[in-house]
């Protein structure tokens, strides 16, 4: 092994954790501005020192990558232009981003800037990282879900494409996929679409069955002894999490990964001293999602500091007077760990290394964009389209004045054949795509299509998305991709082909209003639906109703059909299900119920979706599936305050929270 086939990334929350991270050896570093960045809650950096920071870091030969990875407003289009034209003067090493609108404008206009897919675009198959590659990204992270055979089998396909593979090898894990959790968003509008997760998977809730009080709560990621199996699976960028962390644990981190990264590049045996790693901030360590050990010894019921009970269980502490001698060493350590640091890092001064004449601050040159085109006007009513998940419901199919979706399971590998069958049957069904499609189930997602060729179909991942433009398949990108501005449309039609997109749930009135929909593209927007909040690839019952299985199993996915419901100590219930086929979610106490954007903004969507999956929330229904068509059609076609009152009356109750909100 050679040290150029490996890229250790730090974060940098702050100037001083840069400065950590630069003194550790990090060969790169992850820093986010003042705003348009996934950490909101680190300080970040301003434009004023951010040419300084990158002075000082080449000087050490350790690259800077701009954090921009989060949803972009249509409000904030002209101020995010005029950032990368500021950018452009800059030698910033790249850009890290999950919004499709946003890429598309690097990709058309800032063609220089070097691209990296954000964590919060869930790639996990062949198909995303084409898609992301056509979007001229040169690199993507991972989801943090995968197993390392699933990483190799994509970093050699990243190696065909020369697109490279970055995975997380320590710092929090999340119990939802990335950019698809938005019960942070869902609870007080803090989305972690735009680096406001309010962390409602760390708090405490009310005591459960299994006796746990944090029953969403991970240990974190630790891959410390994986680094060989890294290597030999082609992976290129070992990232270190923990853009809120502070700078003694910057260091201490990236100070042990580089001396394990040297220690196999020399051909040395490895470490497996994980001592300091457990002096500074951890919640426990585990390893399993890269072992693909998924279960209950990922969980700790403790979301706090685990230093002192780690080392108090090493020295096998008897009495209190030992715990107390544990924590004045572990303080002692880390004092010495910040001294270490600030020793250093203190011939690192920024403010000497910036060039007074290339103040960001200045005039610079903004690239001309075009103009958007109005949207064209909508003929007629806005068509309903209707989202069913149970066999039973695929008869509503055989009507002709609306469109009838399926939703198709996450393990479809099991399952696609026989649902050849069934949309066979019903020529006019439409398949649904769900947001994970991992490895088999994605390769069965291109084997269905090729076989079935619907009319039309809406995905909720963009590897399908690609497949279908590759067959010439109209195709919708569904609300989990995530869109909330023109030039994500633009992007999805120009660059693949789509005809139509979900507008965002998590978008208000007014951050809406002013999206324009291409000709030729169909907009999208879901007004009733269980509104789902995350969705695991962990078991989320083995902490709180119980099971009798360790670890979860192939056998899992395709057989286990669960329910139930955890309270957070500081507000509502949330409901857990588990559906046959599909990963776990969780979902809002009530549906989602929104009638006042069909007469807030009655001309910005053509169709309308109302999901009548067969989700068991709160909510309750005094209607047949038949019934609630028929009142949400005649809505469309008089949407007046009589017809939204009688729906909310046989419908209830409801939320729309999001709605009023925002992002």
């Amino acid at each position: 092994m050679t040290r150029d086939q490996f890229e250790l990334l730090a974060p940098g929350g702050d100037l001083d954790s840069i400065k950590a991270a630069i003194a550790a050896g990090a060969d790169a570093i992850y820093c986010g501005l003042d705003r348009f960045n996934a950490r909101n809650r680190a300080t970040n950096l301003t434009l004023d020192n951010l040419n300084g920071v990158l002075s000082l870091a080449h000087q050490h030969n350790c690259k800077i990558f701009l954090t921009l990875n989060v949803l972009i407003l249509e409000s904030e289009i002209p101020a995010i232009i005029r950032l990368l034209s500021q950018l452009s003067t800059t030698s910033i090493d790249g850009v890290i981003v999950q919004d499709l609108g946003l890429a598309y404008i690097l990709k058309h206009h800032f063609p220089h800037l070097d691209v990296h897919a954000s964590t919060q675009l869930n790639t996990h198959n062949e198909g995303q990282i084409q898609f992301l590659n056509q979007l001229t990204a040169s690199r993507v992270n991972l989801s943090r879900e995968l197993n390392i055979n699933e990483i190799k089998h994509l970093a050699h396909f990243g190696q065909q494409h020369n697109v490279q593979m970055e995975v997380f090898v320590h710092g929090s894990y999340c119990i939802g996929f990335s950019g698809i959790c938005y019960i942070s968003s869902a609870r007080n509008g803090a989305s972690g679409n735009r680096g406001r997760c309010s962390q409602p998977c760390r708090e405490q809730y009310e005591t459960t069955k299994t006796g746990n009080q944090y029953p969403l709560n991970m240990k974190d990621n630790s891959a410390f002894g994986d680094l060989q199996a890294l290597a030999d699976a082609g992976v290129y960028s070992l990232k270190v999490e923990g853009r809120i962390k502070k700078s003694h644990y910057v260091y201490t981190v990236v100070d042990n990964w580089r001396k394990q990264i040297d220690r196999l590049c020399d051909g040395e045996e490895l470490s497996q001293d994980t001592t300091e790693l457990y002096t500074v901030f951890n919640r426990d360590f585990s390893n399993a999602f890269l072992q693909g050990d998924y279960g209950k010894s990922m969980y700790i019921d403790n979301p706090r500091d685990h230093a002192v009970k780690h080392f108090s269980t090493i020295y096998q502490c008897q009495s209190v007077e030992d715990v107390q001698q544990i924590k004045k060493k572990l303080y002692d350590d880390k004092t010495a760990i910040i001294e270490n640091v600030a020793q250093k890092t203190q011939a690192f001064d920024i403010s000497g290394t910036q060039d007074k004449s290339s103040s960001l601050k200045g005039a610079i040159d903004v690239p001309h964009l075009a103009p958007l085109p109005q949207s064209p006007e909508r003929e007629g009513v806005a068509k309903l389209a209707v989202l069913v998940s149970s066999t039973d419901d695929c008869e509503l199919a055989v009507q002709e004045h609306f469109d009838v979706y399926f939703q198709m399971p996450m393990g479809l590998a099991d399952q696609w054949q026989s649902l050849v069958v069934l949309f066979t049957q019903y020529p006019n069904l439409k398949p649904w795509f769900p947001a994970i499609l991992i490895d088999a189930d994605f390769q069965a997602a291109r084997e269905f299509l090729e076989q079935i060729k619907p009319k039309c179909l809406i995905t909720n991942n963009s590897g399908v998305g690609f497949i279908a433009k590759q067959l010439g398949l109209n195709w919708i990108a569904g609300p989990q991709m995530n869109t909330t501005n023109s030039y994500a449309f633009k992007c999805l039609q120009e660059e693949f082909a789509a005809s139509g997109a979900f507008i965002s749930n998590e978008l208000n009135m007014k951050q809406m209003r002013h999206i324009k929909r291409p000709h030729g593209m169909r907009s999208f927007y879901s007004v009733y639906h269980p509104n789902t909040l995350l969705t695991s690839r962990q078991c989320l019952f083995q902490q709180t109703e119980g099971c009798k299985k360790i670890k979860v199993n192939k056998g899992c996915l395709k057989r286990c059909n669960k329910r139930t419901s955890i309270i957070n100590l500081k507000d509502n219930p949330y409901v857990i299900q588990k559906q046959r086929g599909s990963h776990n979610s969780i979902y809002s106490e009530h549906n989602v119920l929104n009638t006042d954007i069909l007469s807030d903004l009655p001309m910005l969507l053509t169709d309308i979706l109302i999901d009548l999956r067969d989700i068991q929330t709160e909510t309750q229904v005094s209607l047949s599936k038949t019934e609630i068509i028929a009142m949400f059609i005649a809505l469309l076609e008089s949407p007046n305050p009589m017809q939204k009152a009688q729906i909310h009356q046989m419908i209830q109750p409801t939320a729309n929270a999001q709605y009023q909100k925002g992002l």
